[in-house]
């Protein structure tokens, strides 16, 4: 029980950082401050014996430093994809709903490096990852998590519906 406790006080830190995250506008300060929260991520996930999601967090942090320095090198940018799935692949221990994070990295992996300074389409990703990841949080009792992703989706919605309407002013 007590490692329930710990993931889900690692999942709180994170929920923080990317609350902080998903009110931002620049690119390069969103991922910077994904990284931090990615790192969250991982402990909860190690403690929660969410594994596949402790590959996809590391794979997330080397991939938002990459888009922070606008690496534009395909074949990088398609390797940390490929690395994010097969290490998903290879750490998945919990079947079907162990490929939730491995989607979810994967779509926001492509995301980063085509969508390079697009906002709305940045944020619209990340909702959906991160949606998944409250689904497999469920699954790993990271009931933090859970609540978390969704709150920090919420905001990161209502800070894109923001967005849109001073745009149109």
């Amino acid at each position: 029980m007590n490692e329930v406790i710990v993931g889900n006080v690692c999942s709180l830190a994170a929920m923080v950082t990317d609350s902080v995250s998903g009110t931002r506008r620049r690119r390069e300060h969103i991922l910077g401050i994904q990284i931090v929260s990615q790192l969250f991520y991982a402990a909860g996930s190690i403690i929660l014996k969410g594994y596949s999601s402790t590959a996809q967090n590391a794979v997330a942090v080397i991939r938002n430093i990459a888009g922070i320095k606008n690496i534009k090198n395909k074949a990088v940018e398609w390797s940390l994809i490929a690395l994010g799935v097969i290490l998903g692949a290879v750490f998945n221990n919990r079947g079907l709903l162990g490929w939730l994070p491995i989607v979810a990295n994967f779509i926001y992996s492509v995301a980063i490096f085509r969508f390079k300074d697009n906002e709305k389409g940045l944020k619209t990703v990340f909702i959906i990852n991160l949606l998944m990841y409250s689904a497999f949080s469920l699954v790993i009792r990271n009931y933090v998590g859970v609540v978390s992703n969704t709150f920090v989706a919420i905001i990161t919605f209502i800070s894109l519906v923001r967005g849109r309407k001073k745009k149109a002013e």
